[in-house]
């Protein structure tokens, strides 16, 4: 057994080790992304050079409103986790693990049990978790955690706020006249979906704990980095402590005084909470990206009491963003050339075109899979192929609720080998998507194996 496991933990860092060599800047994946797709759309749907340009341009812009909700994610999360009671608070769950493996196998099951409440908490848990756990665990390996984060959060994705399921269940939806409006205990809360993210996050937190390496062969943070995350922990009470001395000078400029001054915090955070109260008060647990950023916007502007503090911070909090703002609208325009080109519904039909009801759920995850390289983000991937899921699953009389679960659990699942969602957790704990690739892939063969099962066999 324990020669089984060094030979796990041997094969898991070689391949991590080959990926890295070949797997470039995520910047420049999405550049490959975006060569394949205009070729293919030349060659595969037959459209003019020239077409595929247009169709790239015309999809260049529309993740702008997406990409501001990542931004303020991020920035919000960033600004709430640098108060001294959000760092005590990451500091006493990066104290719970005592050693590297039980830490790696904490932070996927605590990501993924945020995740399946909303992917949104869980990318930010997991990023600001990852990088305090980096720091106090002695010998862990880095590189190991941050992919466990992301990992985490792709096994729990297909939660309670899934995005296919959710627009099915709601009246109105764009294919209610097809196939009516199917209730989350068909889908997200199904005997089916349940089975795939309990199986599957034991399984990745059992295989994940098995290659946790020895400490000989663990990598570290970067020192780096190190140095980076100990300057923005200390640059909270840095700000603190000037503004303290500012107000000791006596007599300043009415402008400055109001800068630092805690009733325009106030004022404003009444305003916010009032409405935050409200929107649960009358909605339940009804959390979208718009709600989360209010909430983290809001804590963050409370939280650190004066509007310059809160100013400072996310200043402080702009380096991880770049990513988002550089790569997005590339995918964005990958994603116009798929849906305007044909290319979508021509991978589909390819995909589908000898299924039958039994063997249909196991080729709409691949085909969701695949396209998940192109179209990464589920409300984009399902306006563009949810109609021939619905119409393809009609014809072959396979079930419809089987068919949209795996057609989600596969473009969840794809994300494990698309670097697009990990590029906000990368930006914040410094690492590059090379650095974690390899864990991925691992643990995307892993999840498929237990998806395919659970979406193909067991009950809804």
């Amino acid at each position: 057994m324990i020669f089984k496991t060094a030979l796990l933990q041997k094969g898991a860092r070689t391949l991590n080790s080959c990926l890295a060599f070949f797997i470039p800047h995520s910047f420049l994946l999405a550049l490959l992304f975006t060569f394949v797709a205009y070729l293919m759309g030349i060659f595969l749907a037959y459209q003019g050079p020239f077409d595929m340009v247009k169709f790239w341009v015309g999809g260049f812009w529309n993740f702008l409103a997406f990409s501001m909700q990542m931004v303020l994610m991020i920035l919000a999360g960033f600004s709430v986790a640098s108060i001294p009671a959000g760092q005590k608070i990451l500091r006493w769950l990066a104290a719970i693990p005592k050693t590297p493996r039980t830490g790696i196998m904490f932070m996927i099951a605590l990501v993924a049990a945020f995740s399946w409440l909303h992917w949104g908490i869980g990318i930010v848990a997991g990023a600001f978790l990852a990088r305090e756990m980096g720091r106090r665990i002695p010998n862990i390996d880095y590189p190991l955690l941050v992919a466990s984060a992301y990992i985490g959060m792709c096994a729990g994705t297909f939660g309670a706020f899934a995005h296919e399921p959710l627009a099915i269940s709601q009246a109105g939806h764009t294919l209610e006249k097809a196939i009516g409006i199917i209730p989350l205990a068909q889908t997200s809360f199904s005997t089916m979906a349940l089975s795939g993210f309990a199986l599957g996050t034991i399984s990745v937190i059992i295989l994940m704990g098995m290659i946790c390496p020895k400490e000989a062969d663990v990598v570290p943070p970067d020192p780096e980095n190190l140095k980076r995350f100990e300057e923005e922990d200390l640059a909270e009470l840095t700000s603190l402590i000037a503004e303290k001395e500012l107000k000791q000078r006596g007599r300043i400029p009415l402008g400055v005084w109001l800068e630092h001054s805690r009733w325009p915090v106030w004022l404003i955070s009444i305003m916010g909470f009032s409405y935050i109260v409200y929107w649960f008060y009358g909605r339940g647990f009804d959390l979208n990206l718009n709600i989360l950023n209010f909430v983290l916007l809001f804590l963050a502007i409370s939280l650190h009491g004066t509007p310059m503090r809160f100013l400072k911070s996310m200043e402080r909090s702009g380096r991880p963003v770049f990513g988002i703002i550089v790569q997005f609208p590339f995918y964005a325009g990958i994603q116009g050339m798929m849906a305007s080109s044909g290319l979508a519904a021509i991978l589909f039909k390819w995909f589908v075109a000898s299924s039958t009801a039994a063997t249909y759920p196991l080729w709409v995850f691949l085909d969701a899979v695949l396209v998940n390289f192109f179209v990464p983000t589920s409300e984009a991937i399902w306006e563009i192929q949810g109609p021939l899921v619905i119409k393809a699953a009609q014809d072959l009389g396979a079930a419809i609720p089987r068919a949209i679960n795996a057609f989600t659990a596969g473009e969840v699942i794809g994300n494990l080998i698309q670097p697009f969602w990990a590029i906000p957790l990368l930006g914040i704990c410094g690492l590059s998507i090379r650095d974690i690739m390899g864990y991925c892939l691992l643990t995307f063969l892993l999840l498929s194996s237990v998806w395919i099962f659970c979406v193909a066999f067991l009950p809804i």
